[in-house]
């Protein structure tokens, strides 16, 4: 949480609007080896640009240490080559790991903007072993999203006197202007040192109160006649499995399954540089590695999981609005998958259509939400549009429909942005929905309406500066509005928040890097003013040396629910800690009443979460969280439930592409079923382990051989059962994909 916070005031405050003189970059001839070595002469011949301002924590101070950058290009690839120093070269942070996992990593980062309108960027980030993470800069959100992963090469070694990295992008990766002119992208260059004090380096001074950031990158030019080629890649995968269970789980008959083959293909077609059409039939979109697990005792709403499949994950930004009314995991078990996504000039588009066999649906209401699954096909087909008009100005729409033989989901709606002025920002939407439910999604749920409609609105107003953040944010939601296309698990009601910060900066001589506070509310009623929660709250952080945060959060809610009116007063407070290279350390502690939904009645509440991020040399890698919730009955002190949910991951890397890993979970609920109004299970536990060993020649080109267990165990009194842990089921599987570039 501490570097995300880190990241933005960084991010934010980038590269000063005052010096946007232009980096020229030249055609090469040389072939360029990537082996961290920079042996080759186009890296004496290349302009070297020095990131040579400390932008976290100092205000453009000059920086404690050198990072040069270069780049060059041929007519397939962009290459760069960073060559970072370091007082004490025994220092440096690094480790072998998968890609995209490089926090608490020393790392450099490329961020580019090929289209040069401050809306999007590409980056790519090394580690000093050369170690790859990738993804999206979306500029109106300020967030680095690392779901994409691009095909290109790199290397990396620690040296005497710090570490080189090099890296080459081929532009059949990237998207960018079709043109024959002479190209100028943004760009701009960041170092992240970690040590006791974490340091952000940048290529330029920093305006810290413009919030927008890539309206102030330098720019390179100089590109001129670069195409992706044919631009077509094929990714056909094969998929084996073996699935032994128990359909009848606690009956003690075991069903060995047999050998499931699946072979499947993803396309991609670079139509023109700025448009590409991606295509995918029979896939295997089961994740290869586990989602995390979540508490979801105590629970109103469906619980989010992240997406982590490559066909949904490719241009997926192009689909992103205020209101998440197209998410991907809605899409469960397609056949086939078809999408067309790009920007040409200032319009942005992108067009998905999808037939999945199974309709998985969250039925929204006030104070909770419900799941249905109907196996049956449904078809998808979602559409997005958005105009550019200057830097500072967007407007778009997005149109879902969801449609199977009896039922069908239908939204449609626009929305904007706006940046009147450099540190503020505004982004609202409004969208309209209709639907149709069949009689069995109507019998099964006890519907109250078969064809419910409504509306939607959404508006988010931001200021960010260097020593001052606030936001306010209005949402309403029709009692009949639904997307099913996307995750909306609340409706019927009107949703009001504000809050305001203020960071303060010591001398950057002290142990204290910053300290500040913010304050806030927010109400949420219904679309006829009945009070469903609603609350306010103070809170206070510092961050000190050895990468220390602290912070504190007192606050008071008052919830209504099922006719019940709470006051809550609560506190929270935390501290994430990085005291050695090698150990990190976060957690969290909530105390105060809370709501026993389930009883409909006010609790005593304590839950905390601990997690330590731990490595053993640069080939060993662990993470261990532990989350506990407990409830109490006031009256009398009985407990209600408690919760624990513990998770170990770990990996051994061998080398960048090759990597063994293991996860393992472990949930177990108790509950006195005398404080309950209806019968429950006394203990409920499982166990859930995975083991995987992946090599990887690039994101696409993969083989992976795992094997998944499920243990399932409970304590019933009501029904005089008990059923210690048991094996539920057990799946070996082998998939290997293949990433061809004709």
């Amino acid at each position: 949480m501490k570097h995300c916070l880190i990241f933005c005031l960084s991010c934010f405050s980038l590269l000063s609007a005052t010096a946007q003189e232009s980096v020229t970059i030249e055609a090469i001839q040389e072939k360029v080896t990537i082996d961290g070595l920079l042996q080759e002469s186009i890296w004496q011949k290349a302009v070297p640009i020095s990131l040579n301002y400390e932008t976290h924590p100092g205000n453009n101070l000059e920086a404690t240490t050198e990072t040069i950058l270069r780049l060059a290009y041929d007519q397939e690839q962009l290459y760069f080559a960073f060559e970072v120093f370091d007082p004490d070269p025994t220092a440096i942070r690094a480790i072998l790991n998968d890609r995209d996992r490089l926090d608490d990593n020393d790392r450099v980062s490329l961020f580019l903007d090929p289209f040069n309108d401050s809306r999007r960027a590409f980056f790519f980030t090394l580690n000093p072993f050369g170690i790859q993470q990738d993804g999206f800069f979306d500029q109106q959100t300020g967030n680095e999203d690392l779901s994409w992963d691009g095909i290109w090469n790199s290397n990396g070694r620690i040296t005497e006197r710090g570490y080189v990295v090099e890296g080459a992008i081929p532009f059949k990766s990237l998207r960018f202007p079709n043109t024959t002119d002479i190209q100028t992208w943004r760009f701009f260059a960041r170092r992240v040192y970690p040590r006791s004090v974490f340091k952000v380096f940048h290529n330029m001074s920093v305006d810290q109160d413009n919030a927008c950031v890539l309206c102030q990158a330098r720019t390179f030019t100089g590109l001129q006649g670069i195409t992706p080629g044919r631009n077509l890649e094929f990714t056909p995968t094969y998929t084996l499995n073996k699935i032994d269970q128990r359909p009848d789980f606690p009956e003690k008959e075991w069903s060995r399954g047999g050998w499931e083959h699946n072979v499947g293909l993803d396309a991609r077609w670079g139509i023109t540089t700025d448009l590409s059409f991606n295509g995918t039939f029979n896939p295997d979109f089961s994740n290869v590695e586990a989602d995390a697990a979540q508490i979801d005792i105590n629970n109103r709403f469906a619980l989010r999981f992240p997406e982590k499949r490559p066909f949904f994950v490719e241009g997926a930004d192009f689909f992103n609005t205020p209101l998440q009314a197209f998410f991907t995991r809605s899409i469960v078990a397609p056949t086939f998958g078809a999408k067309l996504t790009g920007k040409v000039g200032r319009n942005a588009v992108g067009l998905l259509v999808a037939d999945d066999r199974s309709n998985q649906l969250i039925l929204p209401g006030f104070q909770s939400s419900s799941s249905f699954i109907a196996e049956e096909k449904v078809t998808n087909v979602i559409g997005r549009y958005r105009r550019d008009i200057g830097e500072n100005v967007n407007i778009g729409g997005l149109f879902t429909h969801r449609t199977s033989a009896n039922y069908l989901n239908r939204v449609g709606g626009v929305d904007g942005f706006i940046r009147p002025w450099q540190p503020l920002t505004f982004r609202w939407q409004y969208m309209s929905s209709d639907t149709r439910y069949d009689d069995r999604i109507v019998d099964e749920n006890n519907l109250s309406d078969d064809t419910p409609s409504g509306n939607s609105y959404n508006l988010t107003s931001r200021f960010d500066t260097r020593n001052w953040n606030a936001q306010y944010t209005f949402e309403y939601r029709d009692p009949g509005f639904r997307a099913d296309a996307g995750f909306v698990p609340q409706v019927d009601f009107v949703h009001h928040r504000f809050w305001v910060e203020r960071v303060f900066w010591p001398d950057n001589k002290g142990p204290i890097v910053n300290f500040g506070g913010n304050t806030g509310g927010f109400r949420r009623t219904s679309t006829d003013g009945l009070l469903e929660s609603g609350g306010m709250w103070v809170s206070g952080f510092i961050n000190g040396p050895l990468q220390t945060n602290f912070w504190v959060n007192p606050d008071v809610i008052w919830q209504q629910f099922q006719g019940s009116n709470y006051t809550l007063r609560r506190l929270w407070f935390g501290f994430d800690t990085q005291p050695l290279g090698n150990l990190g350390i976060n957690g969290w502690i909530n105390l105060g009443p809370a709501v026993d939904f389930a009883n409909n009645r006010k609790a005593d509440n304590t839950q905390f979460r601990i997690e330590s991020d731990i490595r053993i040399g640069t080939h060993i890698d662990m993470t261990i969280n532990h989350r506990f919730v407990q409830l109490r009955q006031q009256e009398t002190g009985l407990t209600i439930f408690t919760a624990n949910l513990t998770q170990l991951q770990g990996a051994y890397n061998f080398n960048p592409r090759l990597f063994f890993k293991f996860i393992l979970q472990y949930r177990h609920t108790v509950r006195n079923p005398d404080l309950y109004e209806t019968s429950v299970h006394t203990v409920d536990k499982s166990v859930f382990a995975q083991l995987l060993l992946s090599y990887k020649v690039n994101p696409q080109s993969v083989v992976f051989l795992g094997y998944i267990d499920n243990h399932t165990g409970l304590n019933d009194e009501f029904e005089e059962r008990q059923i210690a842990l048991t094996q539920v089921n057990q799946t070996l599987f082998f998939k290997i994909g293949y990433a061809w570039r004709p």
